[in-house]
């Protein structure tokens, strides 16, 4: 019968370590936080650009809120408080009696569909540098 060599498995309880550590602590809901938040200024600033500037009160009152955690559920949400951003948005009436229309702009559905578009390249850039850093031993 032939003779097994000896194997050293050193290196593979120090991988199964540090994921069972980053699964063990916040690192998996940290990531997904970080890159929500990451997504939200990507998107804010893009929804700035296509903003139009009259005054320039509309384009700096977009904000990007906290990320809540509802259940399995993550979201973050970009709002502008001014009173007619949903107006240029989406579109109004216009004139005296109200029969004319001034078509919105559709700064933030532009920028999100975008931002949708490039999303899988993003987290696949992004879950590259979280498994690296895990199996390079970070706790």
């Amino acid at each position: 019968m032939a003779k097994m060599g000896k194997f050293d498995y050193s290196e593979l309880d120090q991988l199964s370590r540090s994921v069972q550590s980053a699964l063990n602590s916040n690192v998996i809901d940290q990531f997904i936080k970080d890159f929500l938040l990451e997504m939200a200024y990507r998107a804010e600033r893009r929804i700035k650009m296509r903003t139009p500037v009259d005054t320039g009160d509309l384009r700096r009152r977009w904000v990007v809120g906290q990320v809540t955690k509802i259940g399995d559920y993550y979201s973050v949400e970009i709002s502008n408080n001014l009173h007619y951003a949903g107006y240029v948005e989406n579109g109004h009436r216009t004139g005296k009696d109200l029969t004319g229309w001034v078509e919105g702009r559709f700064m933030a559905r532009i920028s999100m569909k975008e931002i949708e578009r490039h999303l899988p390249d993003y987290l696949q850039r992004k879950q590259t540098e979280l498994i690296e850093k895990i199996f390079n031993g970070w706790s």
